[in-house]
């Protein structure tokens, strides 16, 4: 693994805290089974290379090949910490601290743009696809280029070495966590800390990045409630009032939407996608009758084999809601569903299942009004989109689907909100009133 450093500051190296006048501006300092050297190759530029000498960075026990040690990520975390972890402090307490031998601050002297280069970067994870890896989209100073199937060139640009340091930690650790292997990655209560830090030292970092940092890297409540106010802050300073909720915007919606759903009455979910709501109403319980439609073909052979796991045998599928018949009172789930079709087709596929004898019927769909948060470079949330509704356009869509059939209609939103603002809207139809 080398990480490269070009700045053409002629003080970086006082910045990075390496002396061309000791041991030939040569460093050494060993990280798990091997050694890190530095280099000083002139004064605009420093190399950092680690040389493993046995499976340091060994996923996999049974792989005695251990090339993980010449690309991961999580080296790269760990030679930044080990050599340049005072460059990862607050901004104000990089900036404020004074370089003794020069008499000046560290933000005084570091003002001129840095480039860092990692020749070889381990990336295993969806977060590459259509030959784009997604956090350049969000960073305009970073390159990511294809060299084989795994393995990637990685530059980052930034105004200052600041920002350079911070922003190549900041994208290790969102691929290090994203990466195949580094799913179930422990991130203890510092090092939350520490990377909520690192996150918030970099400049115009849009909302979107805040929700995957909370998504892939804090792993419990407590660091989100140390977070949330920190970062909530960091947007206000960049016009967002904005309040962060707790996981994601799905598990936030299979959550509400489960919560309402009692454990005895037989639930008919159109649009099942992968049985979430399935399997998480089995695991609250429920031994009702389950009832799944989707188009999609290999969502029968899933539902065949996510029904073996249970034994309560009660999960029925079907191809196309015409094949449904009963006269059960039933819960309806119908959940980002209505966008996979025409307005027209969205309409006549509420009022069909508002024909059935239902309890309550649970609608939700993508608010259009908060696709901009996202820094989309298309209209609509998903391809297969076909519309997407404002929350005005949807409060009429359900009123003239509900008008003078006695329902009862509860609006509600999900998500983070963005100058009030949300990214999911539902709404709960109930028949307390319609004399069903």
């Amino acid at each position: 693994m080398i990480i490269k450093i070009s700045c053409e500051n002629d003080y970086l190296m006082d910045i990075l805290y390496k002396n061309p006048d000791t041991d030939f501006g040569l460093y050494f300092k060993p990280l798990k089974s091997g050694q890190i050297a530095g280099n000083i190759v002139d004064k605009h530029h420093y190399e950092a290379v680690f040389q493993d000498e046995k499976y340091s960075y060994l996923p996999e026990e049974s792989n005695q090949i251990d090339y993980q040690s010449y690309c991961s990520p999580l080296v790269v975390l760990h030679i930044c910490n080990e050599l340049f972890s005072h460059i990862l402090k607050s901004r104000d307490e990089f900036t404020q601290k004074e370089i003794a031998w020069l008499n000046r601050t560290q933000g005084e002297l570091d003002t001129v743009p840095c480039r860092i280069e990692i020749p070889s970067f381990y990336i295993d994870s969806k977060w590459y696809r259509g030959g784009r890896f997604l956090l350049t989209k969000y960073f305009e100073g970073m390159i990511v280029e294809k060299l084989s199937s795994r393995i990637f060139s990685v530059t980052v640009t930034a105004p200052t070495i600041f920002e350079a340091f911070n922003l190549l930690c900041l994208v290790s650790l969102f691929t290090h966590t994203t990466n195949d292997y580094g799913l179930f990655t422990f991130i203890d209560d510092s090092l939350a800390q520490k990377y909520g830090r690192i996150l918030t030292n970099i400049r115009n970092v849009p909302y979107f990045v805040f929700y995957l940092f909370i998504l892939r890297a804090v792993k419990s409540e407590k660091q989100y409630f140390d977070l949330k106010p920190v970062f909530e802050k960091y947007l206000a300073d960049e016009g967002l009032q904005v309040d962060l909720k707790w996981q994601g915007t799905k598990q936030q919606r299979i959550q509400f939407i489960t919560k309402e759903l009692d454990m005895d009455t037989p639930i008919l979910d159109i649009g099942c996608g992968d049985l979430e709501y399935y399997k998480k109403m089995m695991k609250l319980g429920f031994k009702s009758q389950y009832y799944a439609m989707d188009k999609d073909e290999h969502i029968e052979t899933l539902s065949r084999n996510i029904a073996k796991r249970y034994e309560e045998n009660n999960l029925t599928f079907f191809n196309s809601l015409n094949e449904f018949n009963s006269q059960d009172k039933l819960n309806v789930i119908l959940t980002e569903v209505i966008e996979h079709n025409s307005v027209d087709e969205a309409k006549a596929l509420i009022r069909q299942a508002l024909g059935y004898n239902i309890n309550k019927m649970i609608i939700t769909s993508p608010n259009v009004e908060f696709n901009r948060f996202f820094n989309m470079e298309r209209e609509l949330r998903h391809d297969d989109h076909i519309f997407e509704p404002t929350a005005a356009e949807f409060h009429a869509l359900i009123d003239e689907c509900t008008a003078g059939k006695g329902y009862n209609v509860e609006y509600f939103y999900l998500g983070d909100s963005i100058n009030g603002i949300q990214p999911t809207q539902g709404c709960i139809i109930s028949c307390s009133l319609c004399g069903i």
